[in-house]
């Protein structure tokens, strides 16, 4: 125990101080204060912003009142999209909070929790924060896709309490089959654990699974987030759709008003018809975009991981020397991929063709130094 002047001071629990720092993309601000970034391809979003109809939402949520706590109506908007029950589905402050809290939820410590890796940061930090042990089932080069025969083996023998599955996965861009998914929930369901599928950047294939992917399985809770493809990073909102036992514990488990009101009408307005629209204009163009940005990079040798969203991996050898060099000779922001275990590789969400033309000449000039 630490002590001052004879007294003993308060410790930060063992849990705290082993969670890894967060590192994720989009702004920073004491990183952006010394190079500030004027395109930023490191966060994968919409970069057609969005809809009209959802930024007049959020103009017109009051903020004088506090927010429903139970988002009845940005709910029971989610249930009619997506068919399901109304008391199958919970409103987030962003997927991050719902991974957080189906960590404290669900997690007691000594617990073991299996996850797909290489993949988003918040799963193992949510873990480790509950005293629970994270074992990674990491996939290979080149195309770094998730083994799913050794994920259920791997399930089979640490009889985890939760999984985490990312497809497509964070930051790889690969994508897993409803066949693949289903084996690895049937493996959950087995040792009687759950499984937490994040399908954050479904909308964003050609060949999305939906949402949830598994309707009606009863050891799977499905994360969709709407800050991505609708474009609503600042705003954080997301949703979960899972057995309404579990969805009704979650609930318990965390804050009161974590979702803003400006957040739910963010919902109401981006599912509907218009914003159902918005996405069918906006969402073709971006995975245009990657595809072209990934034969750009080959005309120059410049490998990139196989993807089925919007993002790719590019394999630049030192990716914080590039990271750097982008930030500070460009003012362009990418997401170098060291913190994922990758740091030969960094991440890039296309954008609009004039703004991916100033990212291709700024990767020429800085990988060919």
């Amino acid at each position: 125990m630490i002590t001052g002047a004879g007294v003993p001071m308060i410790e930060v629990r063992p849990e705290v101080r082993a969670s890894p720092p967060p590192v994720h993309g989009g702004p920073c601000g004491s990183r952006d204060e010394l190079y500030p970034v004027h395109l930023d391809f490191s966060a994968s979003l919409n970069a057609w912003g969005a809809a009209p109809e959802v930024i007049d939402a959020i103009r017109g949520a009051g903020i004088e009142d506090y927010p429903d706590p139970e988002a009845l109506g940005a709910r029971a908007m989610v249930a009619a999209h997506w068919g399901c029950e109304l008391e199958e589905v919970i409103i987030g402050a962003g997927a991050a909070e719902l991974i957080h809290s189906i960590s404290f939820a669900f997690l007691e410590r000594g617990a073991r929790v299996v996850i797909a890796g290489p993949t988003f940061g918040e799963y193992a930090r949510a873990v480790v924060l509950n005293g629970a042990e994270a074992v990674e089932v990491r996939a290979a080069e080149p195309e770094w896709r998730a083994d799913i025969d050794e994920v259920v083996r791997r399930i089979v023998e640490v009889r985890p309490r939760l999984v985490f599955l990312c497809t497509p996965n964070n930051p790889t861009g690969a994508a897993l089959t409803h066949d693949e998914v289903e084996g690895v929930a049937d493996a959950v369901k087995g040792v009687g654990g759950l499984l937490v599928l994040d399908q954050s950047y479904d909308a964003f294939t050609t060949t999305p699974l939906g949402t949830p992917a598994l309707r009606g399985h009863p050891a799977i809770i499905s994360l969709r987030s709407l800050t991505k493809d609708h474009a609503l990073a600042g705003v954080r909102v997301a949703l979960a759709i899972g057995p309404a036992r579990l969805i009704s514990s979650l609930e318990r488990a965390r804050p009161p008003w974590s979702v803003s009101s400006q957040a739910q009408a963010a919902v109401v307005a981006a599912l509907s018809p218009e914003g159902d629209r918005h996405l069918a204009r906006t969402l073709p163009r971006l995975r245009e975009e990657r595809v072209r940005i990934e034969a750009r990079l080959a005309e120059i040798g410049v490998p990139t991981v196989p993807s089925t969203t919007h993002y790719l991996m590019v394999e630049v050898g030192d990716a914080d020397r590039v990271e750097g060099e982008l930030r500070r000779e460009y003012a362009i922001g990418v997401r170098s991929c060291a913190s994922f275990g990758l740091p030969g590789h960094i991440r890039i969400a296309a954008r609009r063709p004039e703004e991916n033309d100033q990212l291709l000449y700024a990767l020429r000039s800085v990988c060919s130094s």
